[in-house]
């Protein structure tokens, strides 16, 4: 969910619950997006508090995404969200933030085994996958890829996609000898 007014987010997660979605989650790194505001949708960052609200009233597990710092993950498992994403959202907000694959391994080091830790951003291969799974990631998102295969090919396109990513990351695992 996009950064909105928080009855807003209350209302689009309980929508989401309701539907059967696995998770919900909202995406504080957009909290700038220029994009939002010409929408008239108000934008700027959830504070602790705001995201404790949302998070008590889901009755799925809950995702922060847009977590860039070892403080902010411990933040995200303070409010009691099931897990974050490590993503500095593709880099359109701020072109000179650090890249997830920079700060990985300290939120890692102050967050693994507390909370789910998911990464994203330059997901292109199956190498990729397992470079973000050896910096502490406990999985990986992978989202251009996937569009590209569905605007191609639709069904079969992600389809082939996903099955490209697997078989490099098989390859990749194999030639660095991690077994799982």
């Amino acid at each position: 969910i996009k950064p909105r007014e928080n009855h807003k987010v209350l209302e689009m997660a309980k929508r989401a619950e309701s539907i059967g979605a696995m998770a919900v989650g909202t995406d504080v790194d957009g909290a700038g997006l220029v994009t939002m505001a010409l929408m008239g949708q108000p934008v700027g960052p959830k504070t602790c508090e705001e995201l404790k609200q949302i998070i008590s009233v889901s009755n799925i597990p809950f995702i922060i995404k847009g977590i860039m710092t070892p403080d902010e993950a411990e933040m995200a498992c303070e409010v009691g969200a099931d897990a974050i994403v490590v993503s500095n959202h593709g880099g359109r907000i701020l072109d000179g933030t650090p890249g997830v694959a920079q700060v990985l391994p300290s939120i890692a080091q102050r967050v693994k085994g507390k909370i789910t830790i998911l990464a994203d951003g330059g997901v292109r291969s199956g190498t990729d996958v397992l470079k973000y799974l050896a910096l502490g990631a406990d999985a990986v998102l992978v989202g251009r890829p996937i569009i590209v295969g569905a605007f191609g090919s639709g069904r079969e396109g992600v389809k082939l996609v996903l099955e490209t990513i697997a078989n490099q990351l098989k390859q990749a695992m194999i030639l660095t000898g991690c077994k799982n």
